[in-house]
């Protein structure tokens, strides 16, 4: 039996590093590719941005619990657009909810704080209405509305998924 030469052997190892790298090459395309789809069935998603720590592995433990999450405040679950977000709307669209895991952490305030199911959010409104922001938990997550849709419809069904966070506070 012959053995291969070593630049035989070289050649060998070359080739898989070459793949790779076309592969890499590759990769930037792709995404653009999967974007540019995205765009075109923008009838059926959300657009949702992603925060800016949407990479907090916190993150990755509330969106594995909300798969649990169906149905939110009469609207069915839809797909969204950005890491670490969840989405449900009515078909039309008038009525949203839009999950946002990463967002800044909110400091100590006097903005209206609502405590549901043992999770305090804070809203941004005075009256207490969204966007709503956890409190006391990170990574922080956020969830705004678009239309008529009241916290007493939305908060109770995204406990389960934020109370995967510690508290670190609560409001007082």
């Amino acid at each position: 039996m012959r053995r291969p030469s070593p630049a035989h052997r070289a050649t060998a190892v070359v080739r898989p590093a070459g793949a790779r790298g076309v592969a890499r090459a590759a990769a930037p395309l792709l995404t653009g590719l999967l974007a540019a789809s995205l765009v075109g069935c923008s009838g059926s998603t959300v657009e949702a941005p992603a925060a800016e720590d949407a990479t907090d592995p916190g993150c990755a433990a509330v969106l594995v619990l909300l798969r649990e999450v169906g149905d939110l405040g009469g609207l069915p679950r839809v797909a969204s657009t950005g890491q670490s977000t969840a989405a449900w709307a009515s078909a039309d669209r008038s009525r949203q909810v839009v999950l946002r895991c990463g967002v800044p952490l909110p400091g100590p305030t006097t903005d209206a704080c609502l405590s549901v199911d043992g999770v305090d959010w804070v809203a941004s409104d005075p009256e207490g209405g969204p966007p709503w922001t956890t409190y006391g938990r990170a990574p922080a997550t956020e969830v705004a509305v678009v239309g008529d849709v009241p916290a007493a419809d939305v908060l109770p069904g995204l406990g389960g998924a934020v109370s995967a966070l510690e508290p670190q506070r609560a409001c007082s």
